[in-house]
């Protein structure tokens, strides 16, 4: 019968961000205790009540996903004899009870068994095969945060495992083989081909990634009422602070010397504008390089650091600038300078709102998942609908070929969910922890934080926004991506069901952990959609044997409304992909004409690695992993990144003849540029624009037509570096 089938409309698939864990310790309590060791085994209790734990103390992670995943032990004071920064110590998961809330190790810590943490003795889970927690989990509601929309889906391959079955042939035995032995398993062969609707699989293949909105706004429906909450910096409490507000978008439109309530909501008096608008402190004229505000800068931020940080304006017309200040005292910021060009005069205007972001009160290292933000910032965020965005004066330099080092330089701002709040444990209630480590490292001097939220069929509050009918892209969201060290992981979810019901207690749930990009490519012709295509190893593979595992269904459970639809990456009036017909490509400094397709391409040369490593638990058949994962690869490591370019063009002149026989090498020059903007009568759209540079022609075949056709040549290109820039609706890719 079909219902007890699995069939392909039922299956459904998602991915999701891997991002690391940490408990920090503290004397007065114990966060976490190597509770006792067994052969070469340790075995470590959590304490409850942290940002991953509940007061059970429940994990908020399924059972036994955290196997083969790696921990480190910072230990500053009891746990020193395990402290990695010191002796290099190393530890492999090969079990995670969430009902228990423990996790054992191998090998066994060297310090004793019984030993409560102190406040230096932190547990570190490193990010990779560790996918986001789902703060709402529970144990008999299991999740991970694999809610991210794949795309539209043409083709999708799963990485199966194959198992390297060893044969023996024993000497006197007959010639029949006598002994099989199953060895490692390689999780290779998946893939994915999907009309693109977005570029965000490109970040996977490139690994670098910047990301900038235009940051959160107050709003108003009707003019002088209470706006739905503060902007994130304002302070809160009874405000006495002259505040102004300029509308966002508009000429000019200012409103000066407003007075506020402060309770639940913000109410406004002497406030007539509607709409979005930039609510900030008011300033006087001035000049140099000082901006000074009308209220002492502390009465009316909650959190502005006195030794720099960054402010917020609105220009002449309404568009966002950003600037930086060296130092706050009183009610002067000092050494202020542009970001944005004119941020710093604009400032200076007198009656002029001037908003300053939430200070970063401690510095930023590429790879932490955790933002000090301080207690009271801290817990305006929401987990799960709130995101972060940090902001920072300083620069990047991308991989790129440019005469001068300035031009591939990019400001290292990015943008990440926020997945939790840290707890009243220790100073654990000053952070934010977000999904997915952070990229770059950022001074807590040079850069500043603001919230961002979601509000579905709007663009209230700096909210992006696709409208139905012009396709207008409001507050989108600038994303650049380029070549990186390191590719980011992820986690795809599968699941197979015999029913058309949102829990089926036959289904087959699998979470793949620890996948790379092999490779990835972008494809147009003169038929249709503009293709992505990716392929992808995966380090581990997870079976849910309970009824205890949810899974995502796209459109029951998961982007069911407007907000959860951007959440999950596949916007309301969003999901429609470039076609050809609005793609431009230029090469060698000229248009392509006459091309009939394109195809880039990015390479990563990945490689799994198996390593010696025992494992002393117990194995059963319903164990969601195998063997504690010994038989997986413990890494995948990226080898050198190639890009290539190709085209089909009908051949007008002589000229890729010349380039061809001329050998020509355009470096700093004649950039090849493929420019998508989506379809839609506003001219903010959707768009992305990919850049090739420092590139060169190796073939180009000018064969003479049998059937009297106009001639056609097979161009084909190496380039060393790519960069792309998309703005979308989405805060995270």
């Amino acid at each position: 019968m079909a219902n007890t089938l699995y069939k392909g409309d039922l299956a459904e698939v998602s991915f999701g961000k891997e991002t690391g864990l940490r408990i920090d310790g503290k004397t007065s309590q114990a966060n976490w205790v190597h509770t006792s060791v067994s052969g070469n085994t340790s075995l470590l209790t959590l304490g409850a009540d942290e940002y991953w734990t509940t007061t059970g103390p429940d994990l908020k992670l399924p059972d036994n996903i955290l196997i083969g995943c790696t921990l480190r032990i910072e230990g500053g004071d009891a746990y020193s004899a395990d402290d990695f920064a010191s002796t290099k110590r190393t530890y492999y998961i090969t079990a995670s009870d969430t009902g228990a809330g423990t996790i054992t190790v191998q090998p066994a810590l060297l310090t004793a068994a019984g030993t409560a943490t102190k406040d230096d003795d932190n547990l570190v889970i490193d990010f990779y095969r560790c996918p986001t927690f789902e703060t709402s989990m529970t144990t008999t509601n299991q999740q991970v945060k694999t809610d991210q929309f794949i795309g539209l889906l043409n083709e999708f391959a799963i990485p199966e495992p194959e198992i390297d079955v060893r044969q023996q042939h024993i000497v006197g035995l007959g010639r029949d083989v006598n002994i099989l032995t199953s060895g490692r398993e390689t999780l290779s062969g998946g893939s994915m081909q999907l009309n693109a609707h977005t570029l965000r699989w490109m970040k996977y293949a490139l690994g670098g990634h910047s990301a900038k909105s235009q940051g959160e706004f107050a709003y108003s429906s009707v003019a002088g009422t209470a706006i739905g909450g503060f902007p994130l910096n304002i302070a809160t409490g009874s405000v006495t602070a002259t505040l102004a507000a300029q509308g966002y978008g508009v000429s000019d439109n200012t409103d000066n010397s407003i007075t506020a309530t402060n309770s639940s909501a913000l109410t406004m008096t002497g406030n007539s504008l509607t709409g979005n608008f930039l609510l900030g402190g008011m300033v006087a004229a001035d000049t140099g390089t000082d901006i000074t505000f009308d209220t002492a800068i502390a009465t009316t931020f909650e959190n502005a650091l006195t030794t720099g940080g960054i402010f917020k304006v609105l220009s002449a017309t309404g568009a966002v600038l950003y600037g930086s200040y060296g130092s706050a005292s009183g009610a002067v910021l000092s050494t202020c300078a542009d970001i944005d060009s004119g941020a710093l005069a604009r400032a200076q205007t007198d009656d002029k709102a001037v908003y300053l972001l939430g200070g970063v009160t401690a510095n930023i290292s590429a790879g932490d998942i955790r933002i000090k933000v301080g207690s009271a910032n801290a817990a305006k965020f929401s987990a799960g609908t709130s995101y972060v965005q940090i902001i920072d004066k300083d620069k990047h330099t991308i991989p790129g070929q440019d005469a001068a080092e300035t031009d591939r330089q990019i400001f290292k701002n990015e943008l990440r969910r926020v997945i939790a709040i840290g707890t009243s444990n220790g100073n654990d209630a000053d952070y934010i922890y977000v999904e997915e480590p952070l990229t770059f490292d950022h001074t807590s001097t040079s850069c500043g934080v603001e919230r961002l939220q979601y509000t579905g069929t709007s663009n209230q509050r700096g909210s992006p926004h696709i409208d139905a009918t012009s396709k207008e892209l409001q507050f989108g969201v600038t994303h650049t991506l380029f070549g990186h060290n390191v590719l980011p992981s992820f986690t795809v979810e599968q699941s197979f069901r015999q029913k058309d019901a949102d829990v089926d207690s036959k289904q087959l749930l699998r979470l793949y952990s620890g996948c790379k990009a092999t490779e990835a490519s972008i494809d147009a012709d003169s038929e249709g959609e503009v293709k992505l295509n990716l392929s992808y190893e995966a380090a581990r593979h997870y079976t849910a044997t309970t009824n205890t595992m949810k899974p995502h269904r796209m459109f029951d459970n998961t982007a069911e409304s407007a907000v959860n639809r951007k959440i999950s990456g596949i916007a309301v009036d969003g999901e429609k992909p470039y076609l050809f017909q609005d793609v431009n490509v230029e090469v060698f400094g000229r248009p392509v004409l006459r091309g009939t397709q394109f195809s880039l391409s990015v390479t990563n040369n990945l490689e799994s690695r198996w390593f010696i490593r025992g494992y002393e638990g117990t194995t059963v058949d319903n164990d969601q992993i195998q063997h504690g994962a010994t038989q997986l690869p413990l890494e995948i490591t990226e080898g050198k990144r190639e890009y290539s370019f190709s085209m089909q063009v009908m051949v007008e002149d002589e000229r890729l003849w010349d380039e061809l026989r001329t050998r020509r090498h355009h470096k700093n020059t004649n950039d090849i540029t493929i420019t998508m903007t989506k379809v839609g009568s506003n001219a903010t759209r959707e768009t992305a624009t990919i850049t090739l540079e420092d590139y060169t022609i190796t073939k180009s075949e000018h064969q003479v037509p049998s059937d009297k056709s106009p001639v056609m040549a097979d161009v084909e290109i190496l380039v060393r570096h790519m960069k792309i820039t998309e703005s979308s609706p989405y805060f995270i890719l």
